[in-house]
């Protein structure tokens, strides 16, 4: 599918869209690589002012609208997360490439029928999973490569906010988005741990979710400061999870958008038997002739993630490459979502098979 341009449409133009997908579409526009020719949204209001915005004429309320009208190298899914699967199937099956923010489908089932519509229509299917695409993930990545940390046998992942719910769109709905902090960041910090590690076999989670206060009416989300309707709130605010993958290897995670901890926190780090990894900041920990030692990375070019998947994925379209975030890996990624929100509600470890 070489083509000089390749024909991009963003079906749901809220904050994602707005702030981390369209920007970066609209530059590859203006280096003559790929042309924006349809936006749509179910809230007319906002895909005409997205239109006005970023110059697209053609502007829909109505995917089926949309795809039927034009032909599609590429459609870009920034939807709610329950539109993720459905959205995703219907543009494959119309021809289109699909790149989709994550996370990749509300359940495995959804998530497997995706693929297959991939594979059916012989079409590139990539989660927008961004921070693989960030320097400080790419370093440490060659760094294991390499085989500088030796055999790696733990993560641990921490993506915890003090106060930050998302209080736009339906993020704290379950039934618009399957879950709270587990599916919204625990995916980044699970994803990007698998990753690192060289893509594991996830093969048992056990994990707890709690909502302890998101729902009340005292609340202060004062991280964000945006308001959402406390009694629609009906997933979890915090939760942990234990995951275990062959090869002796295993992870912890713990996600919040509240909690009441000193202030928020990222972190990630992978550990080998030569040495450990941290992302944040990006630093490599090790030892040798009876020292400890370690190698900090004293600058880095700017690389936004998002800009950067996006850069990846038009290429590997235009040039039939391979896409760095497999829809395979990302189906293990889901595996391991659902067995943390089913062992919680059953109080036990979950195989995954």
């Amino acid at each position: 599918m070489a083509k000089n341009k390749l024909k991009v449409g963003v079906i749901g133009v809220g904050a994602i869209a707005h702030d981390r997908h369209l920007p970066y579409w609209k530059e590859l526009e203006a280096e003559g690589r790929a042309e924006v020719i349809g936006v749509c949204d179910i809230i007319p209001e906002r895909v005409e002012m997205i239109g006005e915005k970023f110059e697209v004429e053609k502007r829909y309320r109505s995917a089926t609208v949309m795809l039927r009208n034009a032909d599609y190298d590429i459609i870009d899914v920034c939807t709610q997360n329950r539109g993720h699967a459905p959205l995703t199937i219907q543009a494959l099956e119309s021809g289109a490439n699909v790149l989709v923010e994550k996370p990749m489908a509300m359940n495995v089932k959804e998530c497997r029928e995706m693929i297959q519509a991939a594979k059916k229509a012989k079409r590139k299917l990539m989660v927008a999973q961004h921070q693989r695409f960030e320097t400080r993930s790419e370093q440490i990545k060659e760094a294991i490569v390499r085989g500088d940390l030796g055999e790696i046998y733990y993560a641990h992942g921490q993506v915890l906010r003090r106060r930050g719910i998302p209080g736009w769109a339906k993020f704290h709905i379950k039934k618009e988005s399957r879950g709270g902090p587990v599916i919204d960041i625990g995916v980044h910090v699970i994803d990007l741990a698998v990753w690192l590690m060289g893509c594991p076999k996830p093969i048992a989670a056990s994990g707890k979710v709690y909502r302890m206060f998101g729902d009340r009416d005292d609340l202060c989300n004062a991280e964000w400061g945006e308001n959402y309707t406390r009694k629609e709130f009906d997933v979890e605010d915090f939760a942990s999870a234990f995951i275990r993958f062959q090869n002796n290897i295993t992870m912890s995670v713990q996600v919040s958008w509240a909690a009441n901890i000193p202030e928020s926190v990222e972190s990630l780090n992978i550990l080998g038997d030569k040495a450990g990894a941290t992302t944040i900041p990006p630093a490599i920990y090790g030892y040798g002739r009876d020292a400890l030692t370690s190698t900090r990375f004293d600058w880095l070019p700017e690389q936004e993630g998002h800009r950067m998947e996006i850069r990846h994925f038009a290429e590997c379209v235009g040039k039939n490459k391979p896409v760095r975030v497999k829809p395979e890996e990302s189906l293990e990624i889901q595996k391991i979502i659902d067995a943390i929100y089913e062992s919680s509600q059953k109080n036990r470890e979950i195989l995954i098979r």
